[in-house]
């Protein structure tokens, strides 16, 4: 059984986009934080961070569309990530593989654009954005920027 689930949020940074020969990547994270009222005031919870990825085509879209700050509604599997971090600990992180997403209609406007098809004859394998525009991870600065260790696995 698949774990689907919705959330609402906003995007905390640029997105991370990688590609090579008939794959693509794109990769956030997502903010959502509680608000309620208490007397006369808002008052904010803590906020929940999750890792969004996307592959294929729906990565294409997302790095084209998707900024820092972007209220969003994504709709995927929920998946957790498991690794044994420097200290020889075990670590998790839930992660959401996106199956459809959008900006969040209820706080702004937006409007949709669909690309034009390219047949594959037309496709050469020159990269659609130049090189300085492209996010790619190592696994130096993944262990860093996720403070996970060399050795993960998915679970």
């Amino acid at each position: 059984m698949e774990a689907q689930i919705a959330l609402t949020g906003n995007v905390g940074g640029d997105v991370e986009f990688a590609s090579g020969a008939g794959w693509s990547l794109a990769r956030f994270r997502l903010g959502s934080t509680p608000r309620w009222r208490k007397g006369d005031a808002w008052v904010n919870g803590e906020t929940t961070w999750i890792t969004v990825r996307a592959f294929g085509q729906t990565a294409v879209n997302v790095r084209d569309s998707v900024r820092k700050g972007d209220p969003l509604v994504i709709v995927g599997k929920l998946r957790t990530r498991a690794w044994v971090d420097e200290a020889g600990q075990r670590q998790e992180r839930l992660q959401v593989e996106v199956t459809s997403l959008g900006h969040d209609m209820a706080r702004g406007v937006s409007t949709f654009v669909r690309p034009e098809r390219v047949p594959a004859a037309y496709i050469d394998d020159e990269p659609l954005v130049p090189d300085e525009f492209v996010a790619v991870e190592t696994p130096e600065e993944d262990a860093a920027s996720e403070e996970e260790a060399v050795v993960s696995a998915d679970v």
